[in-house]
């Protein structure tokens, strides 16, 4: 595989690159020896431990701000002119649904928009509501007078339940800022 993509690829540019898979990483590594991991480089400002090169790089796009990653999991940090003070790890939706799949086959729903301001009236609407709910309520009990920017698989949709702005590219954001400063 990685001879074939070798012959496919040429890197003439510098490369660089976050990952949060080794394997992945090792993979690249092969084919470019030379490829920048910005992880050694970035400067971040936080205190918080373990804090995964994907989250850092969403964060250091944001100066202030609620940054949301709404992937297989659902990260909500917190940004405060240019300081990361910490945040969240809950499951993401799709995670929410699977777990309910397993408890029971009645409740293997598919997920629908919800209106948080009826009473759910099936088990659908149920479901729907308790995971999505949860997730507004910890984006809410963080947002205060800030502004939230989504990002990820499922941050589009959870935009539609808070006054944000969807960014796609928001991590890609974070290394560009990361590789000017490396140049700076």
């Amino acid at each position: 595989e990685i001879k074939h993509l070798r012959e496919i690829v040429k890197f003439d540019d510098e490369v660089y690159y976050i990952s949060v898979n080794e394997e992945k990483e090792k993979q690249l590594k092969k084919l470019n020896p030379g490829a920048v991991n910005l992880k050694v480089y970035v400067k971040f400002n936080t205190s918080y431990k373990g804090l995964g090169i994907d989250r850092i790089m969403a964060c250091k796009a944001v100066d202030d701000g609620i940054v949301v990653d709404a992937g297989s999991a659902v990260t909500i940090d917190i940004m405060h002119e240019g300081v990361h003070l910490g945040g969240v790890i809950m499951p993401g939706i799709g995670a929410f649904k699977e777990a309910f799949g397993r408890i029971s086959k009645k409740l293997d729903l598919e997920f629908c928009e919800i209106d948080f301001n009826k009473i759910p009236q099936n088990t659908k609407e149920a479901i729907s509501f308790g995971s999505i709910g949860a997730i507004i309520l910890m984006i809410e009990k963080f947002k205060k007078n800030k502004k939230v920017y989504f990002t990820g698989g499922d941050g589009k949709f959870l935009n539609r339940y808070i006054d944000g702005v969807y960014i796609k590219d928001l991590v890609f954001r974070g290394m560009m800022k990361t590789i000017k400063e490396l140049k700076d």
